[in-house]
């Protein structure tokens, strides 16, 4: 079995996902946080369930949940990187 980590990265932005919905609903923001974490064990069980990103950078994969996008990285997972899909997220690489 394959676990997951993130980058201090993506934990920043677990926390800045949380505290825009929770600006709204506290409780939508811990369910959409425990999607989140459900999606990376899942990830972390199937490192290859997300689709290549080679496009963005060699050995990268995404796999979307709601509309954030992941990118994967291996050995083991290592979530990189959050990205709300309606980002332009070759941009964000400099595409």
């Amino acid at each position: 079995m394959v676990t997951y980590r993130l980058t201090l990265r993506a934990r920043r932005e677990v926390l800045n996902i949380w505290q825009r919905i929770a600006e709204d609903n506290e409780q939508a923001a811990d369910r959409f946080i425990d999607l989140l974490i459900h999606s990376f064990t899942v990830l972390g069980d199937n490192p290859r369930a997300g689709r290549r990103r080679d496009d963005l950078r060699r050995g990268y994969r995404s796999f979307p949940v709601g509309e954030y996008l992941y990118r994967i990285t291996e050995p083991g997972v290592c979530i990189m990187h959050l990205v709300h899909a309606r980002r332009d997220i070759e941009a964000l690489f400099g595409q």
